[in-house]
Parts: structure tokens; C-alpha cells; sequence
């Protein structure tokens, strides 16, 4: 066995790679002639392609705003309301006063944990340090006639970049 082992060392070490085609050649000698640098998308490039994908999404926000948004005239506004208000019945005024009125009354942020992530380095080449908090948020409403109160709490987890500068 290590003597078919060995033979077959022998046999892979005399194999040679067969030189790549001209064009391969041509093409490599080209990409190495651009630099480093060249391959990579620049700063501005990406603001350019930042600014293509954000500017049709506001044009169509604005379209939908000027369309679908529905103005009265100022002068005529006292007019419409009065036109098209009916006069309340006691059932109505009824529904309107058991309706529950919740008002915020009390907003909290507790963090919990904080975990170091270490050093990373931006794409501008500027080291920073990432850190990692964990809130629990609770809010809390309270309907000032029955006392009644809804606290909802949530979880939230914050990821902070926060540059570092070396004296």
C-alpha cells in the first residue's frame, strides 16, 4: 500500500497546470493594470445610486399627496361642516360619553443590558466600537372617568456605531 502511495506522490508531483488561453492572459494582465482601487464602487457612485432609488419613491408619495388628498376651500368650510352635520340624537350623545378615553400618562425606558461588541472598522477606514442595548419600553394609558388603566410593555434592542478617536 505505501508503496502505490508513494508511486502516485510521484505521478502528481510531475503534473504541470496547462498555461491559461491568450484572452485569459489579456484579461488578467488588464484587471491588475486597473489598481486595487478601480474594482471598487466609489463614495459617490453609491450617493448616486442612493439618490436614483430615492427620488422615484418621493415623486410618487408627492403624485399620491397632490391626487388623493381632497382640499376645501377655506371660505367654504364652515358651510360644509354645517350642511353635512346632523343633529345629534340622545342615543348617539349616550355612545359617545360610555366610549372609553384612554390618554397617556406615563412613558418609561428601562435598559437592562449593555454588551461591548468590540472594534469595527467603518467603510470611510475609521475604527468605531459597536455596543449593543436592550430597553424594555412600558407605556401607560389611563381613562381619567372609570380609572381604568392599559400598560403595554415591549422589548427594544439598539445598536450603536459609536466612533473611536486614538490619542
Amino acid at each position: 500500500m505505501d508503496n502505490e502511495l508513494s508511486q502516485l506522490e510521484a505521478e502528481l508531483k510531475a503534473l504541470r497546470p496547462v498555461a491559461p488561453a491568450r484572452h485569459v492572459q489579456a484579461r488578467i494582465v488588464r484587471e491588475l493594470g486597473r489598481g486595487e482601487g478601480a474594482a471598487r464602487v466609489t463614495p459617490s457612485a453609491r450617493a448616486w445610486w442612493r439618490w436614483a432609488a430615492v427620488l422615484p419613491a418621493a415623486a410618487a408619495v408627492l403624485i399620491l399627496l397632490v391626487f388623493f388628498v381632497r382640499r376645501v376651500p377655506p371660505a367654504s368650510v364652515g358651510e360644509n361642516i354645517a350642511a353635512t352635520t346632523a343633529p345629534a340624537t340622545g342615543a348617539m350623545v349616550r355612545e359617545a360619553e360610555s366610549a372609553p378615553v384612554f390618554k397617556p400618562v406615563s412613558a418609561e425606558n428601562v435598559l437592562y443590558a449593555v454588551a461591548d461588541e468590540g472594534l469595527v472598522t467603518l467603510d470611510d477606514g475609521t475604527a468605531a466600537r459597536r455596543e449593543r442595548l436592550s430597553y424594555v419600553d412600558t407605556i401607560t394609558w389611563k381613562n381619567p372617568r372609570t380609572n381604568a388603566s392599559v400598560r403595554w410593555t415591549m422589548p427594544r434592542e439598539e445598536v450603536r456605531v459609536v466612533p473611536v478617536k486614538f490619542q
